[in-house]
């Protein structure tokens, strides 16, 4: 029943707002074909492709979104004769669309923003499983390795943002990452086709186009366009192995003249949690700020709620400061009941605040600032701040990924086994 109700709701705004739909373009096939999909969307900047999978077994439905080695299935796939919706609840965001005569998908992906939301058009191929070419060409040279990368979004600041770009070439397929402080761009994939740069990703979350074009000397040059939040970013890069990001560890701190961090918010049913409770005494305490809205909080819950409820009888405690979109309780709770859900998250999430980040900061006042979400704020037993990290280096940035895992491992270790 529930199935028939999402896709019910779904096509009804869907057909309301799409002249395609109309009956002389009903498909002539009995149900969406499973097996691999191209999914093309057009963009200022050029078409963004990404690929799914869907499979259908008994009477569960699959679809998988593909980046490079990176296979993320959906949290909800629905089926219902040539309709299809694909949902992603933790977002707030989902895919709808039908099959039309000729055999072509297509609906609209929408997305959750704060200013209500967006929706983006697209078609689809099926048997399709390319990216962005069917044909391979031959790239003018190799592009593995680390580049320093500058961006200019000039939707947010004049001032150009330093990072890194870390592509791994294997001479047909480029898989890399873009990070900054804030975050990365999780897996992109594509191709270099003689001096020009074709990537794109596409995770239920987010989506973005990478376009650039490999210069005499050597540096990459281009746009990327973010599918959610519909802007256009400058970026060039340059080869450097040495590059750096600033570290992690020493942005974000406690001011002078506060002992620590304290702070009261309602948990996702309304109850007061504040760290100064007796659950949280003597305890390890891990303090995440984030939001469910956020790609890079998401990869960090895939992490650390798994870590917890492995570590949690060692004298573990944690707390999630939730930042949303919506100013009002319910609809905030509701996300983060979702996101809770995904992860099997079983630390009290509280409601903090919206997003903003100058909002946010006024609620902490203990930090000199909330720059990035996520943050990860880690406390010993005897309440004493050890460790504030900024941000969080998700699968797509390798061997960072796997350092910060390291450090992290090593630091609870270290703190778990500390006497009060």
């Amino acid at each position: 029943m529930r199935t028939a109700i999402t896709l019910i709701t779904a096509l009804t705004t869907l057909v309301g707002s799409a002249s395609w739909a109309a009956e002389e373009n009903a498909a002539d096939v009995a149900t969406v074909p499973t097996g691999d999909w191209r999914i093309v969307v057009d963009t200022p900047i050029g078409e963004l492709p990404f690929n799914m999978e869907l499979a259908h077994e008994g009477d569960a439905w699959t679809a998988a979104f593909i980046n490079g080695p990176e296979r993320m299935e959906a949290e909800v796939t629905s089926v219902l004769g040539t309709s299809l919706v694909v949902e992603f609840p933790s977002y707030g965001h989902r895919i709808v669309g039908a099959v039309v005569k000729g055999g072509d998908l297509r609906g609209v992906i929408q997305f959750k923003r704060p200013t209500g939301t967006t929706v983006v058009p697209f078609t689809a191929a099926h048997g399709q499983s390319h990216r962005f070419f069917a044909d391979a060409a031959a790239p003018s040279q190799n592009l593995d390795g680390r580049w320093a990368m500058s961006r200019v979004n000039l939707a947010y600041s004049p001032d150009a943002t330093p990072g890194m770009l870390e592509l791994t070439d294997d001479g047909t397929i480029v898989v890399g990452a873009s990070m900054v402080t804030t975050g990365d761009s999780r897996f992109l994939t594509g191709e270099l086709r003689g001096n020009d740069l074709y990537m794109s990703t596409f995770y239920g979350g987010a989506g973005a186009l990478w376009r650039g074009t490999l210069n005499e000397d050597g540096t990459l040059s281009g746009q990327s366009y973010s599918l959610s939040g519909g802007f256009i970013t400058d970026w060039s890069a340059k080869r450097d192995a040495t590059a750096a990001l600033a570290d992690a560890t020493k942005l974000t701190y406690i001011k002078e003249g506060y002992d620590g961090l304290e702070f009261s918010f309602p948990d996702l049913d309304g109850n007061m949690v504040s760290l100064s409770d007796n659950r949280f005494a003597n305890k390890v305490v891990v303090v995440t700020i984030g939001g469910s809205w956020c790609p890079t909080c998401h990869d960090e819950s895939a992490f650390f709620s798994p870590y917890f409820n492995e570590n949690k009888d060692r004298g573990l405690e944690a707390i999630g400061l939730m930042y949303e979109y919506s100013p009002e309780f319910d609809e905030a709770a509701r996300a983060c009941r979702r996101y809770v859900s995904r992860y099997d998250i079983q630390y009290p999430m509280l409601i903090a605040g919206v997003m903003d980040k100058e909002a946010a900061a006024k609620t902490l006042p203990m930090i000199n600032a909330v720059l990035v979400y996520p943050t990860m704020i880690i406390i010993d037993r005897n309440g004493d701040v050890r460790h504030i990290h900024t941000g969080f280096p998700g699968p797509a940035t390798g061997e960072h990924h796997e350092e910060f895992k390291s450090d992290f491992y090593k630091l609870m270790d270290e703190l778990l086994a500390e006497d009060v």
